[in-house]
Parts: C-alpha cells; structure tokens; sequence
C-alpha cells in the first residue's frame, strides 16, 4: 500500500465541517480532522490489526505535531506490533511508570520542601504578610530539628522532640502555635502528596504546651499611673513612649499603629482613617483622635522623617512590628538580656507584667467602666459582629464613638495630668458617665 500521500500544504488547507473527515496518509496513518462544532482539532493515528481486533493508537496532533514527526511515530508503532508489542498498552504502562515514579520523588521531598511548598501555594496567598510569621516560627524552632528530613519519614516522637524543646524553654503557648503549624503544614502535605499520614495527629494541645485561657490582662486607672511614671525613667525613646499612650487612647492594634502613615491621618478633622490593608480584620476602620491623642502626635511630628508615624531602619519603611513589644518588654525583665541597654523593671507594674496589646484591652475595659455601651465599644475595637446581630445590624455608631473616644481621652489626661479633670461630667464637650446613647446622638 502507498505510503506519504499527504503533504503539510494538504494539511494546511483542511478545513472542519458540519462532521467527521478522514484522510490516509498509507502505511496505516490517517488524519482526522473533527467537526466544526467539536472544535474541528485535526488529528493523526496509527490504525493497526493486534489480537485479532482493530487498534488505534494516537501519534499527534496538527500542527503542534508535524506530518514528518507523526509518520515517524507511526513507523515505531508499527515497529513494535511486529515485535509483539501492543504499542497502546505499553504507552499507557510508561505513562503510569512515570507518574508513579514522580509520586515517588515527591515523597522523596524533605520538610524544608515540604514547608516551601506549603508557603508557595497557601501562605503567600492566603496570610496577610505572606507567611513571614509563620515561616520565622518554623525557622527558629523546626527547621535546625526536622528540617533536613524526609517529609514522608517524620513520626510523632520526631514531633514531640520538637515541642519538648519549647516546654525546656518554659514557652507553652508557642509550644501551641508550633504544633498548630505543623499540623497545618502535615496537612497541606498530605492534600498534594508529599507524605502519606500526619505525624501531628497523636498529639494535642493539651499534651503539648496546654489548655489556653483567653488573656484577660488589662491596667487599672492606678497602673495606667504608674505607666506614666515607669515610662519617665524607662529611657524609651518618647516616639515609643507616644506610640504606647496612642494605642492606649485609640484601642488600636500594635501592627495597625506601626504601619500607619501620615497620609492616614487628617490633622483638621482630627480623625485616623486606618485602611483595609493595614486592619487584621481586612476591614478599613475609622478612629476619632482626642485631644490627649492628638497631644501623641504632635510629639511623632517633632520626629517625623518619611511617610510612616514609626519609621524603621529606613525612612521609607515601617517600624518592625516586634519593636515596641520587645522594647517593653526588655523593660520588664528581671535581668536584662545580655548586650541590651534596657533599664530593667522600670516598666513592671502593680498587677504584673503587660504587653502593648493589653493597651488595646484596657481602653475597652475602662470605656465600659465609663458607662460606654458594649456595642459601641465593639465598634471603636473595629469588632466585626458575630452571627445574625453581623449579618443585619451594619450602624456604625459614628457619633457615639467619637463621644466615647472623647471621653476617654478626657479620663487619661485627668489621669496623667492633675491639672485636668478626671469628672468628664463636669465638661460640656463629653457626655457624663454612663451616659444616654440616644441623647448623644
């Protein structure tokens, strides 16, 4: 039989219609062309007799396979039928070959790989600083233990080796966040077949670092003065000091206050407008300034060097958002950490130690000893309502948040400075305490 009767001009003129076209090539090769409305894709295959029944077997498509390179794998098909070979089976035994074998390489993947690709596909993406945190966690406490594994060998005592080296370190809440993070990890594992089991799953949180009770720390009115004398001799430095007294006064969070810019802030109306980006919740959030918040700022302006209220190692960046936790921090320690200049103990208070964040509680906590309303305070923390009461009730109480704020920036001035009134009733600018939401408004 004739062989090579088709030419790539003669390809290039097919044109689909309303069905099916067939074209032989001789030596057993055909060319298919499909119908207009099945995407009229053109087609090459070798048609051949093995057992007795009559086999296809594909060897390309036109043009991304040329008429040469489809006679070529024509010639080997028919090749192998001479030998025996039934050159569609083995095709498929190749391909579930090689895509065990790639199974197999991937299960071949350490940790670090492991936790690459976990931060790849779902951290970058999903977390709002793209992995940092979790990724510092497993560098400091997995990576120098597990990290050069194999993914698919790591069992439970390779992770209760990891949390008892947190537990020597009297730091059972991370003990918590590390496990939670190999588990998830394990886990994003397991859905793209890098290891087989969770080596996590034996081990709860409870046998790890423990049953967690939700932090409940906030500073009395007393603490609040002794914070204003432990910061006058702590040596921070009085951007720090201003941040501290700002977050106490806006109920802002630490990465909220250190990521804001000036662009945010609008001196005239005395509002801080903090956008969706920089709010955890991702929802933007509208803060009214005091007078006693506006006072922080003035001392931020005197230092003011780029777009940042806070400015890190360089004008055009932030301040880390570890900074201020740390500076306290160092200033509550009984030793102070080797090659820091910290004075120790100046920042410990009456009821114990306390981070930034529980400045963010205790203007909660103190607004509702003012008499502000729960839900208005939800507000001002820029909450996000939970349930039915989120889903229907949207107000977002503007003005009985600017009056609460209000309040409470009256009620630290009268604090920190005795020349003020603490009575925020006996001043016509602030509702009286326990005051009537719907007379303010």
């Amino acid at each position: 039989m004739a062989e090579n009767k088709l030419t790539d001009k003669h390809l290039r003129g097919l044109k689909p219609g309303p069905s099916e076209q067939t074209l032989g090539d001789g030596g057993g090769l055909w060319v298919r062309v499909m119908p207009a409305d099945k995407g009229g894709a053109v087609n090459f295959y070798y048609r051949f007799q093995f057992g007795g029944k009559e086999r296809r077997y594909n060897c390309g498509t036109y043009p991304d396979t040329s008429l040469a390179t489809a006679r070529q794998r024509r010639n080997e098909a028919r090749q192998m039928v001479k030998t025996g070979v039934d050159p569609v089976v083995k095709e498929a035994n190749d391909r579930a070959a090689n895509t065990s074998s790639q199974a197999l390489a991937q299960l071949e993947k350490s940790v670090n790989d492991l936790f690459d690709d976990w931060k790849r596909v779902y951290l970058s993406a999903h977390r709002k600083d793209g992995g940092a945190f979790v990724e510092s966690i497993y560098d400091h406490d997995v990576r120098p233990i597990l990290g050069q594994m194999k993914a698919k060998d790591v069992r439970l005592p390779h992770i209760v080796q990891v949390i008892d080296k947190l537990l020597d370190r009297k730091v059972r809440r991370k003990a918590n966040m590390v496990l939670s993070t190999l588990r998830q990890m394990f886990r994003h594992g397991l859905a793209r077949g890098l290891v087989e089991t969770d080596p996590t799953l034996g081990l709860s949180k409870k046998q790890a670092g423990g049953k967690e009770t939700p932090v409940e720390r906030n500073l009395s009115l007393n603490e609040i003065k002794e914070l204003a004398h432990g910061l006058s001799s702590s040596g921070l430095h009085p951007r720090m000091t201003a941040g501290l007294w700002l977050i106490l006064a806006t109920g802002a969070r630490v990465g909220e206050l250190l990521n804001a810019e000036w662009a945010h802030i609008n001196l005239g109306t005395c509002e801080w407008r903090i956008p969706a980006t920089n709010a955890k919740n991702g929802r933007a959030h509208l803060i009214h300034l005091s007078g006693f918040a506006m006072q922080q700022l003035d001392v931020l302006r005197s230092y003011r060097n780029g777009a940042y209220l806070f400015t890190g190692r360089s004008n055009d960046q932030p301040m880390s958002d570890k900074a201020l936790s740390k500076a306290v921090r160092d200033r509550i320690r009984e030793v102070p950490l080797k090659r820091r200049t910290a004075k120790a103990q100046t920042l410990m208070l009456s009821g114990g130690e306390w981070s930034p964040h529980d400045l963010r509680r205790t203007m909660a906590s103190r607004m509702g000893d003012l008499g502000v309303a729960p839900h208005v305070i939800e507000r001002c923390l820029n909450h996000i309502q939970q349930g039915i009461v989120g889903v229907y009730q949207r107000q977002e109480y503007l003005l009985e948040r600017k009056a609460a704020f209000q309040l409470w920036g009256k009620t630290l001035e009268g604090i920190l400075d005795p020349s003020h009134t603490s009575n925020a009733a006996n001043d016509p600018a602030v509702p009286e305490h326990h005051w009537d939401i719907a007379r303010v408004a």
